[in-house]
């Protein structure tokens, strides 16, 4: 009895330490879900409560021992990804927002329309309306009523509403002073900045910023001077950059930027007699947007490297199109501009931020052809300076991985290539068509190159240069040959026009099977093989030539039937082709070898008959060299089974056999005299003897 009372208090004793231990977990989980709201700076001040103290013979579990707390130069803390619901749902209250915001319009124009409510009272129920939205606000956040998300889109709807009202009371329905309408505004505009930099909202400060800038528009319409009104541009963006730095609302200061560069364009269209003052208003304005930009920047962003981009460009273009007939002034611009470029490349030099180094510098270079492009010179090197700036940005896309730079670059530069080969010309031979031509063969192959270094490096998204890998080969040895052939073209004489190419195309594709495919892809090979075969093809079914390339002719078809015997003797020799293509070529030996003795007896009757067409040879020898070249493939098939006992190719070098010794006898001998025909059966005969003691020599050691 006594063992079974311990028994139970050590039961009761372990159930109540059971109990204990969950609320500790319980509170250790609350405390965890705490801590990642805190911002990492607070340090832990909750202290876990201790375990009590245990009998030896109780059981006793420790107290995990929490993970040592790491400052935010050593983990920085990722923020955590909405889902697709969440996103959605945080995004209901701005829906809403702007549908309420669209049904008490349609309603003040209804009852309007019925004539309830004179333009007075309806501008009156509108200012009421946006007090209302932003007092209700206020109330919900001060009450700790509702969400946050919901009390910030009432505060961006009572800012809405206030800018339209203003602008329907002042152009509208005539209701407000021009003067009381632009105070209105101001102060609209200013509650607005005040309560984005209050919040911190990026969605809040975006919207205030697309808002105020309807303003220009109302000045405009009060006719005031487009100094003012270029002025107020500016000044607005600037303001805002003191929102956009406290909070670091990167998307705020792009879509800032966008919104203020349209406002600016839109302004100028309707004032040319400034537009020196609406170009120096656009300068300042991006010389703002660098100032924030550096002063934002995370290093190797690569998508805000590519909005810089974007941005210098537009800017650039916009400048151009402004100051189009005033060359000194656009000079004087772009300079300013340089200067800018220059002192932020400054910067990303005392940074030692590679990305930006390489971006500012290709920013830089671009201003600069601008300028140079500004002065009197050719138009074919200005076309060449747009071939440079392309190929700038496409190597800076390429060599940092930013992927809307590539597509944008890439087309453009593609284009641009296409063009040059499309209709420039290589004559005169020292000229700028030229050169161009030749530099975008260059920097073709410089691109590759860069691609291949680049697939080598690790970067975080390799499938688009493992594509190119593949294609890029091809396009580089079709520029290659495109250029190859308009030299042939241009500068070699009529009788011998193409052979220069056809031997290019030979030479080439000999050298690119040998070269190592990490090099040149999986297209290429099909492709120079392709075009290879065409050529011989076409070389098949030519025979007429001028008299004075005969010479030339027979030598190109003779560096075609060599070409592809060094291509058979490297499979059989296990060589370099063999081993660029040892997974395909160790199953296919046998196949492609009897291919090239088929295509060999073709190529030979093709060759003896171009030259009994030419008078090279008469009728009589080019029947001797036929049946000749018949037994000779035979032999050597037979020769080469015998090597690897390759079954069909035996049969193939037995099938040549009796197709010679049938041609020998059904029409050489009704063709041939007497003197052609002995001595013909008398090499065969030769020839045949000693292929027969080979492959009874063979048998025979088997």
């Amino acid at each position: 009895m006594e063992k079974e009372s311990e028994m139970l208090e050590r039961i009761g004793a372990l159930e109540q330490e059971l109990r204990t231990l969950k609320a500790e977990v319980q509170h250790l989980k609350e405390h965890t879900k705490f801590e990642k709201v805190v911002p990492a700076q607070n340090k832990m001040t909750t202290s876990v409560p201790a375990v009590k103290a245990q009998p030896k013979d109780t059981l006793v579990i420790k107290q995990p021992v929490p993970p040592k707390e790491t400052t935010p130069k050593e983990t920085e803390p990722k923020k955590a990804q909405r889902s697709l619901e969440e996103t959605f749902t945080r995004a209901l209250p701005r829906i809403f927002m702007v549908i309420l915001v669209l049904g008490v319009l349609w309603g003040l124009k209804l009852v309007s329309d019925y004539g309830f409510l004179s333009d007075s009272v309806k501008i009156i129920a509108g200012f009421m309306l946006s007090v209302g939205l932003a007092v209700c606000a206020y109330w919900m956040e001060k009450k700790q009523k509702g969400s946050r998300v919901v009390a910030l889109s009432l505060y961006g709807g009572a800012f809405i509403v206030g800018i339209l009202v203003t602008a329907a009371g002042a152009i509208i329905y005539d209701v407000l002073s021009l003067y009381v309408a632009l105070v209105l505004a101001l102060i609209y505009i200013i509650y607005g900045v005040f309560i984005s930099y209050l919040k911190g909202n990026e969605a809040l400060t975006a919207l205030v910023v697309f808002t105020s800038l309807l303003l220009p528009y109302l000045l405009e319409y009060m006719e005031f001077s487009e100094l003012i009104i270029g002025i107020f541009i500016v000044l607005l963006f600037t303001t805002v950059q003191i929102v956009i730095w406290k909070h670091k609302q990167r998307k705020a200061l792009y879509i800032g930027m966008a919104f203020s560069i349209l406002a600016l364009a839109i302004v100028s269209a309707f004032h040319n007699e400034q537009i020196l003052f609406f170009a120096l208003a656009m300068l300042t304005l991006y010389c703002v947007f660098l100032i924030s930009y550096l002063r934002l920047y995370s290093s190797n962003s690569k998508r805000n490297a590519s909005m810089l981009f974007t941005f210098t460009i537009i800017v650039l273009s916009l400048i151009n199109g402004l100051l189009i007939n005033k060359d000194m002034e656009l000079l004087i611009v772009l300079g300013l501009m340089l200067g800018a470029l220059a002192g932020s490349l400054y910067i990303a030099f005392k940074r030692a931020d590679k990305l930006l180094i390489d971006m500012f510098a290709t920013l830089s270079v671009l201003t600069i052809l601008n300028i140079i492009a500004q002065l009197n010179i050719s138009q074919e090197v200005m076309f060449l300076l747009f071939v440079l700036v392309s190929f700038a940005g496409l190597i800076l896309a390429v060599k940092h991985d930013i992927i809307f730079m590539k597509w944008v670059k890439g087309i453009t530069f593609s284009i641009l290539a296409i063009y040059v080969f499309t209709f420039y010309s290589v004559q005169p031979f020292f000229s700028m068509e030229h050169v161009t031509m030749v530099l975008v063969i260059a920097m073709l192959a410089g691109l590759y190159a860069m691609l291949l270094r680049s697939n080598r490096e690790p970067v975080e998204n390799k499938e688009w240069i493992i594509g190119l890998r593949d294609l890029f080969p091809p396009l580089l040895y079709a520029a290659g040959l495109l250029y190859i052939w308009k030299l042939d073209w241009a500068y070699m004489p009529m009788q011998f026009t193409n052979f220069l190419w056809f031997s290019v195309v030979a030479i080439g594709f000999a050298g690119i099977v040998m070269v190592n495919r990490a090099f040149i892809g999986r297209l290429l090979p099909f492709l120079a093989g392709g075009i290879y075969g065409f050529v011989w093809l076409i070389l098949l079914v030519n025979t007429w030539v001028d008299e004075r390339a005969i010479v030339v002719a027979i030598l190109v078809r003779i560096l075609y039937i060599a070409v592809l015997w060094a291509i058979v003797a490297d499979l059989w020799k296990r060589g370099i082709i063999y081993k660029n293509y040892e997974a395909f070529i160790a199953r296919y030996t046998e196949q492609l070898t009897i291919a090239g003795m088929i295509i060999s007896i073709i190529w030979l009757f093709n060759m003896t008959h171009f030259m009994n067409y030419h008078d090279l040879i008469n009728w009589n020898s080019a029947v001797i060299l036929n049946t000749v070249s018949i037994f000779v493939i035979a032999s050597l098939s037979l020769f080469l089974a015998a090597k690897r006992s390759y079954r069909n190719l035996k049969l193939v070098g037995i099938g040549l056999l009796f197709f010679g010794i049938i041609k020998m006898i059904f029409f050489d001998l009704s063709e041939l005299d007497i003197l052609i025909r002995s001595i013909s059966f008398i090499a065969i005969g030769a020839i045949g003897l000693f292929i027969s003691n080979k492959l009874l020599g063979k048998d025979k050691e088997g």
